[in-house]
């Protein structure tokens, strides 16, 4: 039996109810982490790591916007990034960007689409 190319993320519902969520994730056979939000009425996820040190947006605070609401921002060293295209603003690493990864929506669940990326449980 082959393995779905879709993997459950999260419901509507729970997205509603938070900024956003993390979710444990292997992706090219590696663990990490995946954050999940909503913006401008869309819906977003990227791996969880800061382009500049390779540490979760959210290791130092339960966030991941700036005071603003408009930009991702990692709580370690304030790097801020474009919540829609995940490219960094800040000038160290402007430019670079946060790995995407694709959500498909099925009957109100997101799900994580690709080949390359498992939950662990």
């Amino acid at each position: 039996m082959s393995k779905p190319l879709q993997t459950p993320a999260c419901s509507h519902q729970e997205l509603r109810k938070t900024s956003y969520l993390t979710r444990k994730i292997r992706f090219k056979k590696q663990p990490t982490s995946a954050i999940i939000f909503a913006f401008e009425d869309s819906v977003y996820a990227y791996i969880n790591h800061c382009v500049h040190m390779h540490r979760p947006l959210n290791c130092e605070q339960d966030a991941i916007f700036d005071e603003s609401g408009l930009y991702l921002r990692c709580s370690m060293h304030g790097f801020i990034f474009d919540p829609k295209t995940g490219a960094c603003q800040s000038p160290l690493c402007f430019g670079q960007r946060l790995q995407s990864l694709c959500l498909e929506e099925i009957d109100g669940t997101l799900y994580f689409a690709g080949k390359h990326l498992t939950l662990i449980d």
